[in-house]
């Protein structure tokens, strides 16, 4: 196989981004990184049918995998086993099933640590429906290899969480590698033996026991993840935003500010290390007044992340953010308001490791915005925490009373009102005649609407409700819109769905069955792993990789990313969601969406798990939809994929208050939206079809395909 100049670059955007992602959630007696010495180097034991079965795509088939087992063996640093590689090669050839795992007594443990300096032992889980509880015959190898190695990794190479509070007390380090990509076996690799650091965070908490899972999910309101756990004072095994490095980062200075209705919080992060260079993840979160309504103990608001920091330099990292973001929604009224009281800043590392640096004060409640109902009022509420003991630290209480003391006044001035604009009824389009093509209204003669004006009713629907129900020409890729070519100009748009990269047919044959060519597509992280990245840079890259292989392979459209937020593990699509959190779903969905924009067009969705949701108002704009309206204003994608899901009873559609209300006037989205099932609840009048098909129209202006056939 001949390797292309993109391959090669895509190649090591997927390495940089696992690498950027894998968590590290153990390390003590100095186990990692491994390091080779004197004598050459270090010989390790890897045990886990995972080595050499490692989980590393969402179903793509990329042109090439690296599975835990070749990365190490690829590395300078480190020796595996040969034996013990062998006996699990063996065992995978002659037709080990999935799921099995070869005991203590058929690896002969005892004897591998007579080879081995330390040993690492991998737990696989695939991205569909994972088990997340450990097997018995892992377990059992866990504690005979942690009972015989003294530096023990445990490595775990699954979508997300796993329950291992009884195997963690075990082994000396944890690493969570994910579901990495083709790259993940050399990413893992060059993290172990410190070609490369940690720097990862969780993107989701992971309690002690998987049991918290349900009671949290008790209710589908504003309490899930560290909302929940932090709001009712529940252990954890990891916090939210939880991730060591092999430096040491230090909190030095740090202040809070507001200059015309803009927080500002500004905090220097130093390497107080000698050895290994860090990068550390700032996390900003508030707490609100609570007197009025029922709300979370605190709320992530805004991130970033150092460059690398060698041992003793500093970075300042300077964040800034509306205070209007601080305001709840109140269905009674329609609005968004600010309640009076105290707002207090808090940052940190993580949800639990924070300080609070500066308080707010408002002592009128404030209108921000003023908008419209856009569902029926459910009887189900918000969770109360009347009488729950929150998570705190020693010296909590000081610190929010000295901070209190010199409060930062808000006043109304500094926060007007908006009130949202809601459209009319949309008239219809006039001046249509027969001839009048795409490319006409591309250089000017004629308007986009005199277009549609001239359209059929049947073309209508064929370009509006069908879109991506049509056949595509390239292999494999999800579907296409509509051909009109011939009538109108409008080219077709091809769209490819895969959620950790483009999802094609990878060797092309002809009627014989002989290969004539390939699609070779990179697989990258899938988001519950990329997400762990916090990174922009990193996010946006993978992003513009996937774009640029979508204008290889002629591929429109991309139907990714989701800003769904993870509620549950055992959701079969957790793995192509990012976060519990919905700015941190919102903000990697927006990065994705502008690296891949940057070569073709991506389109947002929401990861399907469920047919019906019931939810208050207040919980779908402050919680399920955040993550969407950062996405769309920050990234502001192409199309939308709207969810064949009902809300309340009442089926998302373009007709539906939450799409055309809310969407589209709310937020001010300016691009199309299409459905895989139906995308009118009723049966459309011909101006609602000419509305939604001028915004596809105008989307087709700025597809590939079109821009080919005016060059």
């Amino acid at each position: 196989m001949e390797l292309t100049v993109r391959m090669t670059e895509s190649a090591m955007v997927a390495r940089t981004a696992a690498a950027g992602s894998m968590v590290l959630l153990k390390n003590v007696r100095n186990t990692l990184p491994f390091q080779a010495g004197e004598a050459g180097p270090i010989a390790i034991a890897v045990f886990g049918v995972g080595q050499i079965r490692t989980a590393l795509t969402a179903g793509i088939e990329p042109w090439r995998a690296v599975n835990i087992l070749d990365g190490l063996l690829a590395s300078d640093q480190v020796t595996p086993d040969g034996l013990l590689s062998h006996k699990y090669r063996s065992a995978l050839v002659n037709g080990m099933a999935p799921g099995a795992e070869l005991s203590p007594e058929e690896l002969d443990v005892g004897a591998a640590a007579g080879r081995a300096e330390a040993a690492v032992v991998v737990v696989t889980r695939p991205h569909d429906g994972y088990d997340y509880h450990l097997r018995p015959q892992e377990f059992r190898l866990i504690e005979a290899v942690a009972r015989a190695f003294p530096k023990t990794v445990l490595v775990l190479n699954t979508p997300g969480y796993m329950d291992i509070a009884e195997a963690s007390p075990l082994v000396s380090a944890i690493v969570y590698m994910g579901i990495a990509g083709q790259e993940g076996g050399s990413a893992l690799a060059d993290l172990l033996t410190g070609k490369a650091v940690f720097s990862g965070k969780l993107a989701d908490t992971w309690p002690v026991s998987p049991d918290q899972f349900d009671k949290a999910g008790l209710q589908t309101d504003l309490y899930t993840g560290y909302r929940y756990y932090d709001s009712f004072g529940k252990d954890v095994l990891y916090p939210f935003g939880y991730g060591l490095s092999y430096g040491k980062p230090l909190m030095t200075a740090y202040s809070v500010g507001l200059d015309g209705g803009i927080v500002s919080v500004e905090a220097t992060i130093e390497n107080a290390g000698k050895t290994w260079p860090v990068r550390e993840v700032l996390q900003v979160y508030f707490s609100a007044p609570d007197d009025q309504v029922s709300r979370p103990v605190y709320l992530l608001d805004s991130f970033a992340k150092t460059g690398v920091l060698q041992p003793g330099e500093s970075e300042t990292l300077r964040l800034a953010f509306p205070v209007s973001e601080l305001a709840r929604y109140d269905p009674l009224s329609a609005t968004w308001r600010l309640d009076a009281g105290y707002y207090d800043i808090r940052i940190g590392t993580h949800c639990r490791n924070t300080t609070i640096a500066g308080s707010l004060y408002v002592p009128k409640p404030i209108v921000t915005v003023e908008a419209r109902s856009c569902i029926e009022r459910p009887d189900e509420s918000v969770r109360s925490r009347k009488g729950a003991k929150p998570f705190s630290y020693p010296g909590e209480a000081e610190e929010r009373a000295a901070s209190r003391k010199h409060a930062i006044r808000v006043s109304a001035r500094q926060v007007p009102a908006k009130q949202v604009r809601y459209s009319k009824k949309f008239p219809g389009c006039r001046g249509g005649k027969p001839g009048i093509r795409l490319s006409d209204v591309y250089e000017g003669r004629y308007d986009m609407r005199q277009l549609v004006a001239s359209m059929d009713e049947h073309d209508l629907r064929a370009l509006v409700c069908n879109f991506g129900s049509s056949q595509a020409k390239v292999p494999g890729a999800w579907g296409a819109s509509a051909d009109l070519w011939d009538r109108y100009g409008i080219p077709q748009l091809t769209i490819c769905k895969g959620c950790d990269g483009i999802r094609l047919t990878r060797d092309l044959r002809n009627e014989d069955g002989d290969v004539v060519g390939h699609q070779y597509a990179t697989a990258f992280p899938v988001p519950s792993l990329l997400a762990c990245s916090f990174d922009r840079e990193l996010i946006h890259s993978v992003g513009s990789a996937v774009g640029r292989e979508m204008r290889e392979f002629g591929v429109d459209m991309w139907l990714s990313p989701s800003a769904t937020v993870h509620r549950d593990p055992r959701s079969d699509c957790y793995h192509g969601a990012f976060s519990e959190d919905p700015v941190v779903s919102g903000l990697c969905a927006a990065w994705l969406i502008q690296g891949c924009q940057q070569h073709a067009m991506a389109a947002l969705r929401h990861v399907e798990s469920a047919v019906e949701v019931t939810v208050t108002e207040r919980t779908l704009r402050e919680f399920e939809l955040q993550g969407f309206e950062v996405a769309v204003t920050l990234g502001r994608p192409k199309a939308l994929l709207a969810p064949s899901i009902a809300v309340c009873g009442e089926a998302l559609s373009l007709d539906n208050r939450i799409l055309s209300d809310v969407l589209y006037d709310e937020w001010e989205y300016d691009g199309m939206a299409f459905a895989a099932g139906e995308l009118f609840s009723r049966f459309p009048s011909r101006p609602m079809l000419e509305q939604a098909a001028l915004r596809t129209l105008r989307t087709i202006l700025d597809a590939p395909a079109f821009r080919k056939t005016v060059r």
